[in-house]
């Protein structure tokens, strides 16, 4: 079964760790929020995380240019996170690409690969 999910908005890419003011490390608050809504988004098509190796097709539709590619994949993978699959690592197949409209959102395309 093939499974698609859209994120609607702009799409915010993973932002890196940040030191707070008693030594500890922690997740950007906009980060957090981003992957919480993609969580969500994902809640709403698939009930069960998978439990077999998976295979994604991500597009991310943008109106201008919106940070690394790969910080923007990490975003989306870790907010699916024990909602599609229980561990991002059995994801095997992954290919993402950005393009270019007005209307900005992350269409994902997402099912369990054959052994």
């Amino acid at each position: 079964m093939r499974y698609h999910i859209i994120i609607p908005g702009r799409p915010v890419p993973k932002g890196r760790p940040r030191l707070g003011k008693n030594g500890n490390v922690y997740t950007p608050r906009k980060t957090r929020e981003y992957e919480t809504f993609v969580g969500w988004k994902t809640r709403e098509v698939i009930k069960e995380p998978l439990v077999g190796d998976v295979a994604m097709d991500i597009k991310v539709y943008i109106k201008s240019q919106c940070g690394d590619l790969d910080n923007l994949e990490k975003a989306i993978l870790d907010g699916m996170n024990g909602i599609a699959y229980k561990d991002d690592k059995q994801v095997t197949v992954l290919a993402i690409r950005r393009l270019r409209d007005k209307s900005e959102r992350v269409e994902i395309e997402l099912w369990e690969v054959a052994e």
